[in-house]
This record gives structure tokens, sequence and C-alpha cells, in this order.
């Protein structure tokens, strides 16, 4: 995105606040008229009242000079107020529209980002925004304001002097251009590092529990301290561009300060030029130079401003893969009737997942998904729940095309149990009513019996109020998995996805899991992806994937008939495994 772009967009996000930027604008217009004042006032104190001795006309001046100030000093509170205001308010604007936009792209976008990179774009990114709001509009306005009417000033009180003043503010332009565009790549880079460090914090304190039980503290810090390292290698060659550059700038308008005080002295000593009308001279200097050096600084700010509004801005002009159409068809209701017609799907990678696939579930009917890792298996869920889209055929819910529908609509009659559920951080009673915040208790309390999770519940030092941790981690698998139930049986969906939802639980949660899903699946429509077969041999039908085909569909009794059958293979091979491990367990028993 261009630069100019990116500075027209940030200026848009200030038009709901008008007022106060109004506000803010206005009182800084006026502070900088009040600052003018004392040097014009130089040369009458100075020529008349002080060389003058006229002691009415300095208590006059006197009293102009304080009302001045306490006028400044009211300005400058009431700017403050409002350029306050105006910048916690655009900034919240900015960040929640950022999050927003973040909950509806596609899960394609979070495949090819990380966690701390995103992060890094809602906070630090963001925050960037307020010194802009803050300084860098302001000061833009009101320096040029002040540069323009000082040098109208400067150029009619004196022109041969006035030349010199303007003469170092030719080389000042150029140098400030060339500046603005190295100090820009170097903000982008430093942007890039920060977020590459974030994402390593993100990494290691949600993965914690393996890094220590593997031992990585140190290769995990040594991984911090490089990204660490490039960071701040970045950060220092930002300061030695600002180190370069901003003392040049001091240096040029101080040898042009010292010329006017030269060359004025010699006009003063020559007559041509009273002493009030030399220091007042030199008084608008250097509030000409003031502001000239500040609109140096602010190209400095407005660098890094635009480095990071291009990493917002690229994520809010970036367009979910999956969303509603236009004139999407409402699904108020829903039979639970799945089809799958000639269905074809691969990811990035180019590799395809699934290949010509025609499945039809009906109403009410459990399928077991079933198959070796990487068959297909989650993918297939995934196109039914439209996290993607199919990139042949066509997948169907009541006989629309799921692509016809609206996305809320659909995903309303939608829930997922995953092998590792995730819980948010809150209490036991926000996790299982996620789906449904305003669910009365008594409907919680039902959900909960009915997940086999109430009597565990109890015990907890809150019971329903207790807090989870974050994740869910002072839960144990079998819990988390039994209050995920309990959340999609309060959801009461009408299509089930059970993604290997007992896989990773000990036996006795097992059979807890397996009490509550039987509660669970009553009337609904049914999608079970199984790791430990067992789990689905009872299912109205079983779907047998290997490398993204459907090779095998019956019931667990037909399919046990075909001795070179997948599905048998796999059945003999976990029973072989079973009574191996059973064995085992014995023999360690006695």
């Amino acid at each position: 995105m261009e630069t100019p772009n990116i500075y027209a967009r940030l200026l848009g996000e200030l038009k709901p606040h008008w007022k106060l930027l109004t506000g803010s604008l206005g009182f800084s217009v006026i502070m900088a008229v009040m600052e003018m004042i004392p040097a014009a006032l130089t040369k009458p104190l100075i020529d008349k009242a002080i060389y003058g001795r006229d002691g009415h006309l300095l208590q006059i001046l006197s009293a102009i000079l304080f009302a001045t100030l306490l006028c400044r000093t009211y300005c400058h509170y009431t700017r403050m107020v409002y350029t306050g205001k105006l910048a916690h308010k655009v900034l919240f604007q900015v960040r929640t529209g950022l999050y927003e936009h973040l909950q509806k792209l596609s899960l394609a976008f979070y495949g090819n980002k990380r966690t701390g990179q995103i992060m890094s774009r809602v906070t630090n990114d963001v925050a960037v925004f307020e010194q802009f709001i803050v300084e860098g509009i302001r000061d833009s306005l009101i320096n040029a304001l002040r540069v323009v009417i000082i040098a109208g000033i400067l150029a009619v009180t004196n022109p041969y002097l006035a030349f010199w003043v303007f003469l170092p503010t030719i080389p000042l332009i150029w140098g400030t251009r060339a500046f603005q565009k190295r100090i820009g790549a170097s903000y982008r880079t430093m942007r890039r590092r920060l977020a590459d460090m974030n994402s390593i914090l993100s990494d290691t304190i949600g993965g914690i529990r393996v890094v220590q039980i593997f031992n990585q503290e140190e290769t995990e810090a040594s991984k911090f301290r490089a990204k660490s390292r490039e960071f701040a290698f970045a950060g220092v060659k930002t300061q030695q561009l600002q180190a370069l550059f901003f003392p040049g700038v001091a240096l040029a308008f101080g040898v042009g300060q010292v010329v006017v005080w030269l060359v004025g002295g010699r006009e003063v000593l020559a007559n041509r030029l009273t002493p009030g009308e030399l220091v007042m001279f030199s008084g608008y200097v250097m509030q000409f130079y003031a502001p000239v050096q500040s609109l140096a600084n602010t190209a400095n700010l407005y660098a890094n401003t635009a480095a990071s509004a291009e990493r917002i801005y690229e994520v809010l002009d970036t367009q979910p893969d999956i969303r509603s159409v236009e004139e999407a068809t409402p699904l108020p209701e829903m039979d639970g009737k799945i089809e799958l017609q000639d269905v074809s799907f691969g990811y990035d990678s180019g590799e395809p997942a699934l290949e010509h696939i025609n499945l039809t579930v009906e109403p009410g009917q459990m399928i077991g998904l079933v198959g070796p890792s990487g068959s297909g298996k989650s993918t297939l869920v995934q196109l039914i729940s439209r996290f993607y889209d199919a990139k042949d055929g066509i997948v169907k819910i009541d006989g629309h095309d799921v692509r016809d529908l609206d996305l809320k609509d659909l995903r309303s009659h939608i829930s997922v149990v995953p092998q590792d559920p995730y819980l948010f951080h809150g209490t036991v009673r926000d996790n299982i009513s996620y789906g449904r915040p305003d669910a009365p208790f008594e409907q919680v309390l039902a959900a909960a019996l009915a997940a086999n999770a109430h009597e565990f519940i109890m015990k907890m030092p809150d019971a329903y109020d207790t807090h989870v941790g974050e994740r869910g981690t002072k839960l144990s698998g079998g819990q988390r998995q039994r209050i995920a139930i309990a959340r999609a049986i309060l959801d009461d969906p009408k299509i089930l996805i059970l993604d290997e939802a007992t896989s990773a639980v000990d036996t006795e949660s097992e059979v807890l899991i397996q009490g509550a899903l039987e509660n669970l699946l009553a009337g609904r429509t049914t999608l079970a992806i199984a790791h430990r077969l067992s789990t689905v041999k009872n299912a109205d039908k079983l779907v047998v994937l290997e490398d993204g085909h459907i090779v095998e569909e019956g019931t667990h009794e037909a399919l046990m008939k075909d001795p070179d059958g997948l599905y048998r293979r796999l059945v003999e091979m976990q029973t072989q495994l079973g009574a191996q491990n059973a064995f085992s367990e014995a023999n360690n028993g006695r």
C-alpha cells in the first residue's frame, strides 16, 4: 500500500470524532498565536519601556504578558483533554475493529500466521497510533502555520536578515525526505522483529509444560535471545539514523542563529537596526526554527506510524475466504441431512486431501469415520462445518449447497466435541454456556448432569463458579472433555461432530464420556471420527477412508466379513495391540 493512501486512511479514522479533533486543533491554534505575542512585545519593551524609561508602559506590557501566559495555560490544559479523549477513542475504534475482523477471517489465514505475530498487530502496532494522533496531526498543522506566519513577519521586518534565516531550511527539506524514506524501512524491520519475538513468547508460555518436561528451557531461551538480538540490532540501526539526522538539524539551525546575531549585530552597529528590533527578530528566529525542527521530528513519527499502519491495514484488507453470499439462504431450522457429491479438496500444499467423495448421511444417523492418520477424516468434517470450501463438487445440508447458506445459521446447528477440547479462561459455568451465554442455570445444570460432569464439578472449591485456568489447565483431560460435551448438549445442535472424543483419556473417563455421548447423540445426525474403533462399531454406518478416498462403507459386521478389507485389518491390529498391553500390565502387576 502506498504511504499517502495509508495517511488518508488514518485520517479517515478521525472522521467520527471530528468535534474532538476540531477542539484539539482549535485550542492548538490559539496557543500558537499566544506564543508569538511575547516576541512581538520585545521591541516596545526594550526600546520604549526600558530605554525610554516609561514605567506605565512597562506595567501594561507586563500585564499583557501575564494574561497571555494564563490564556496559554488554559488552552494547553483544554487541548490535552480533547486530544487525550480523541486518541483513546480512535485507539479503541481501531483495536476493536481489528479484533472483530480477525474473528471473521477463515482458518486458512490463521494457518499462515503465528499467534504472537497477530497479537503484535493488535497491541504494539495499534499503540503507535496514539502518538500520531496526540502529536503528529496537531504538530503538523500548528507548526506549518507557525512557519508560514513567522516567515512572513521575518520577511517584512528585515528581508536581508530573513534570507540568512531561511538558508538552512533548503538542505533540511532534501535531508528530511531522504531520512523519512530510510527510517520508514528501518521501522518496518523493527515491527517484523518485534512480531517474531512475540511469537516465540506466545508459543513457549502456551506450551510451558512441554518445555519443562523435555528440559528445553535453555533451548527456548536461546531462540528468544536470538530474536531479541535481531530486534535490538534493528533498533540500534534506527537509532543510528536518528542520531545522524537530528543533531545535524540542530547544528544547521544553531549556525543560522549565530549568523543572525553576527549580521544583525553589524546592522545595529551601523544604526540600521535598533537593539529592540534585533532581540525581537532573534526571538522570532527561535520560534521559526523550533517548528521547522519539530516538522523534521514529525517526519520520523510519520514513518513509524506508516510502518505500523501497513501491518494493521494488511489484516483489515484481508477478506475471509469463507463468508456468506449477499443473498444467503436462511436456515432457521434443520433436519440434519448431509450430502457430499463428488467432493475434492486440497490445502495450500497442492496435495489432494480428499478426492471424489460421495457420501449421504440421513437425519439422525450416526456415521463413524475411520482410517489411518492423514486419510482425510478431519478434512471431511471441516468441509461440512464450512471452515473450508470444496475445490470441486458440492457439500449439501438439507438439500442446500452450504455455500448458499447463511454461515451463522449453518454453524448454529453444528457442534463439535474435539479430541483436545479448548476451554476459555473463566468459570465452569462460562465454558458450558459458551454457545448460549444467556442460558439459565437450570439448563446449564441439566447439561452437566447429562454429560456426567455434575459430580466432579460439585467437588471443586466453588462448584460451577470455579475458574478452570487458561485453556482449562486446572482440570484433567477427562473433565475437560465432559465440560465440552456439556457445552455441546446445551447448544442443542442438529449435527454433531465427534473428533476422536475419547482417544486421549483413560478407561474410567472413557466409560463416563461414552455415557455422556449416548445422551448427546439422541435425535442428532452424528459424524464420529474414531481412533478407538470399538467406540463406533455400533454406528449406523462406518465410512473407511484412505489417502483421501472412501474405500469401504457398511456396518461393523458387514465390514468384518471382508478378510482383505482395511477396516478389518485396523480392528485386528488394535485388538492385537490391546491384548499385548493387557498382558504387559498383568505381568507388571505381579
